[in-house]
């Protein structure tokens, strides 16, 4: 397992300046249009799947400051953060994507980068094809405090 996600990340190296870019581009034209934007580094990204525990889904870490504005973000926000958005980065057998989590009421938007390579997460893939809902959850460094957030298209992040 910790092969494989050496390798998986690895694999991303390759691409991740090219990602923030497009992150930084999809930001841009929120901010252009109205939205207040954050935007995540993960220093981490994991898949779990729907056996491995009950909140199948994407798990970050993030620089502490990050969460920090982040918490300040969606605690102080009245609305949820109810609607999402999916870019397709890349689709090479490591599938990188850019997610849009946004709340309309307040026009407040974070985007961040996942990915995972349909090589060695393949029962997070049958997660993706079976679940209804998955869940990103980022941490701060310490993974002592989370935010979560809701995805109810499982599929959008399947192979085309």
């Amino acid at each position: 397992m910790v092969r494989g996600k050496i390798n998986r990340t690895n694999k991303v190296l390759v691409d991740w300046a090219d990602i923030l870019t497009e992150i930084d581009e999809v930001a841009a034209a929120l901010e252009d249009a109205g939205w207040e934007t954050l935007v995540l580094h993960p220093g981490d990204v994991a898949t779990t799947d729907a056996s491995a525990t009950g909140n199948p889904g994407f798990r970050l870490l993030v620089p502490n400051s990050e969460f920090e504005a982040l918490y300040s973000t969606v605690s102080a926000s009245e609305a949820a953060f109810d609607q999402f958005e999916v870019y397709r980065a890349r689709d090479t057998n490591v599938r990188i994507f850019v997610v849009v989590v946004k709340s309309e009421e307040m026009t407040d938007a974070v985007l961040f980068p996942v990915f995972y390579d349909s090589d060695t997460d393949r029962a997070f893939v049958e997660t993706l094809r079976t679940e209804s809902v998955i869940w990103t959850t980022v941490s701060d460094l310490g993974n002592e405090r989370r935010c979560s957030f809701r995805h109810a298209e499982p599929a959008l992040f399947l192979p085309q």
